[in-house]
Order: C-alpha cells, then structure tokens, then sequence
C-alpha cells in the first residue's frame, strides 16, 4: 500500500483580481434581463395610462385599424430595401428592426380585421426578403413599393 502525497496548504490571500480585463460573463445575463424587464414595464406602464383615445387601448376593429395605421407609420421611416443595410450597424438594426415591427402591427391587424391581408403579406414578404439579404433588383423595388402603395390607400 503506498501512501498518499500531503495536500499542499491553501493560500493565505486570494489572488489578486485581474486589471483591464472584459467584464465578468456572469453579469451580462443579469444586465439584458434587467434591461428587458425595464423595456417591458414602460410598455406596459404606456399601455395602462395611454388613455381611451390611445391607439394601444382599443380592441377589435378599431384596435385593427390603428394597427395598420401603426405599421404605415414605421414603414414610412424604412429606406428602399437595398439601403437598409449599410457600414453602420446601428442605422441597419433599426431599419431592420422598423420593417420587423410595421409586419408584426400588419400581422395583428390581418388577425383582428381581414381587410389588412394584403398589407400583412406585402410586409411578410419585405420582412422574408431582409432576413435572407435579398434586397436588390426589380422584385425588391416592387415589393417595398406595394407596401407603400397598401399604406397610401389607407390614408385615403
């Protein structure tokens, strides 16, 4: 039988911490939670105290109606599809992130109202056609402009 090595003694001070470094991982998880959870209570605080008047109080047709009136407002402010994505990153997100919301409010509004189909689908298509970087040529240009054309004839 042979004997086993001492183990050695532990330090007497804890290592000095590292200077200059990333920050820690485990705090990165905590830091998007909480600016999650904040991002969510000023929606739901909006949405609580908008008013009867607001669009985000309404149901139903009504509630349909501002929806898509919401989706022409964000669509308004996105570029023709090949300048949505560009050398600053941040432009490109919120272009990106504009289209994504104007086809999730058309969404909604199609679900509550079936006159926003075809609003819905011209905005599913832009929304296909960004996620897979297909933004150039004639059926780009075509598909943002029917967007477009929808959104006019909503105001009329």
């Amino acid at each position: 039988m042979t004997a086993s090595a001492p183990v050695p003694p532990l330090p007497s001070t804890p290592p000095p911490p590292a200077v200059g470094g990333r920050a820690p991982s485990r705090w990165i998880a905590p830091l998007a939670a909480a600016v999650v959870a904040a991002g969510a209570g000023i929606g739901v605080g909006w949405l609580l105290w908008s008013g009867p008047d607001s669009a985000a109080s309404g149901t139903g047709l009504d509630d349909a109606a501002a929806d898509a009136a919401g989706a022409c407002r964000a669509w308004s402010r996105v570029p023709p599809l090949s300048k949505v994505f560009s050398e600053d990153r941040s432009t490109s997100g919120s272009y990106f992130d504009r289209a994504a919301g104007a086809a999730a409010l058309a969404r909604s509004a199609a679900l509550l109202d079936h006159r926003y189909d075809a609003l819905d689908k011209a905005l599913q298509n832009v929304t296909r056609r960004l996620q897979t970087y297909d933004v150039k040529g004639a059926e780009a240009v075509a598909a943002h402009e029917k967007v477009g054309t929808l959104c006019a004839e909503l105001d009329g």
